[in-house]
């Protein structure tokens, strides 16, 4: 069993599809008028707040270091099956997307209790936290997050062998945490920063979180309470890059099931198949499931760069300087995705680390029921709900941040209407995708 969304059913939609996509778009472009109707506020950064007890920073440090040791034990130790193998279920299933989750809620978690970096200041007697900022983490960027999130969406999309098998995720992570452990003791703790995937996602969801443990220059943790819409995601290179393949590999396996995606499989289904197998795994499959990845990725990226140079043209600004202060919006929006696009297994598949059942047939039945007790039109509705309001949200960050650096209410406005375009492009065609495995359009 594959450890796709589960799919959970066709419906009549109450109204028709193209009313829906409307309707999301007039909500989005009428926050945009209700931003510019009400009084700009944009509070400062609070320096203060409350000091986190040393047992609670330490618990989580804790559940952090127990979390690794479950996936690696559970993988090497447990039933090997996936859908009977907690750790699989609890990585593949639940982690990608409640993780980046629960920090658009509270923020800063990952960051405090990384284990990795945990692991690398005990093995060096704190060295690794007091090291200079090396300068080849200024050269590299976000860089190494965007191979490893690369690598993770190839394995989870295009090479199902991985995801159905406990002690490749087992191998996985020992490798994981080997190489980040590795290069916190060669390169610092600030190499966590842009080097650890984990963390430079959980940092960038965190830009929304209205909660956020902080640790300030005295090595304490602090609690500090309040929702900046100007916040920026911190610097480096391929921060764009990063955010961008984010946003496709929620929504990758959704294009899929799209006519278009489906039409170009179709026309390329002879050389698909002329290209053979190694062993269980259909090459042709893999080829055009990587192609699918990376052209969604490509056609993101495109699209970011072309609206924010729309948006630059309009309002006099630099493209690049102007790429740094709307990227923070996507945040939201790629949060909202991966709410949406994971909410089916959440709900179906999710269930089965709790239940243990005995064998793949009782598991099956297991899901079986789940996917009966769940109303494919609510579903539905959540989705459009968290992807109207990610947009809404993002409309907010974005003249948050315009506004923080352009002073000229002019090119304030042109630059705003320019970025607006993207947001309303994103919001159809986001919906539009995620309507593809549920709607029934016939």
């Amino acid at each position: 069993m594959h450890l796709a969304h589960a799919f959970i059913g066709k419906f009549d939609l109450p109204v028709p599809l193209p009313v829906v996509l409307a309707g999301a778009v007039v909500v989005v472009a009428a926050s945009f008028v209700l931003v510019y109707a009400l009084p700009d506020r944009r509070p400062e950064a609070r320096r203060g707040g409350a000091v986190v007890p040393r047992w609670a920073v330490v618990a989580l440090q804790a559940l952090a270091l127990a979390f690794v040791g479950f996936l690696l034990g559970v993988g090497l130790l447990g039933r090997q099956t996936n859908v009977l193998n907690p750790a699989v279920l609890a990585f593949w299933v639940a982690t990608i997307p409640l993780l980046p989750l629960a920090h658009a809620l509270v923020g800063g978690e990952y960051e405090v209790a990384n284990p990795f970096a945990l692991i690398a200041r005990l093995l060096t007697s704190g060295a690794s936290a007091r090291a200079r900022r090396h300068p080849l983490l200024d050269r590299l960027g976000y860089w190494p997050a965007v191979a490893q999130l690369l690598v993770l969406v190839f394995l989870e999309l295009a090479f199902p062998p991985v995801p159905n098998s406990p002690q490749a995720l087992a191998a996985l992570v020992a490798f994981y945490t080997g190489f980040q452990v590795a290069m916190g003791i060669f390169l610092g703790e600030q190499w966590y920063r842009t080097g650890d995937l984990w963390q430079a996602l959980t940092t960038m969801a965190g830009t929304i979180a209205p909660v956020a443990l902080v640790r300030d220059d005295d090595g304490y943790v602090r609690l500090r309470i309040g929702f900046r819409a100007d916040r920026a995601i911190p610097v480096g290179r391929g921060r764009e890059a990063l955010v961008t393949l984010w946003l496709a590999g929620v929504l990758a396996d959704g294009v899929r099931t799209t006519p278009i995606w489906r039409a170009f499989a179709q026309a390329t289904q002879a050389v698909s198949d002329s290209v053979g197998q190694a062993g269980d795994i259909n090459l042709g499959e893999v080829g055009l499931d990587t192609a699918e990845i990376l052209a969604t990725w490509l056609a993101f990226a495109a699209f970011f760069w072309l609206f924010t140079y729309v948006a630059a043209a309009l309002s006099g600004r630099d493209a690049g300087g102007l790429a740094g202060v709307v990227s923070p919006s996507l945040v939201p929006i790629a949060l909202a995705y991966l709410l949406a696009h994971n909410l089916t297994q959440l709900l179906v598949i999710a269930p089965l680390m709790f239940s243990s059942p005995a064998d793949v047939a009782t598991a099956a039945a297991e899901l079986q029921r789940n996917v009966a007790g769940v109303r494919p039109a609510i579903v539905f509705a959540v989705q459009v709900t968290a992807i109207v309001l990610g947009h809404v949200l993002a409309v907010l960050m974005a003249h948050a941040g315009i506004a923080a650096v352009e002073k000229e209410p002019g090119r304030r406005l042109r630059a705003d209407l320019g970025w607006l375009a993207a947001m309303l492009v994103y919001t159809a065609t986001s919906l539009w995708v995620l309507a593809q495995p549920l709607a029934n359009q016939a």
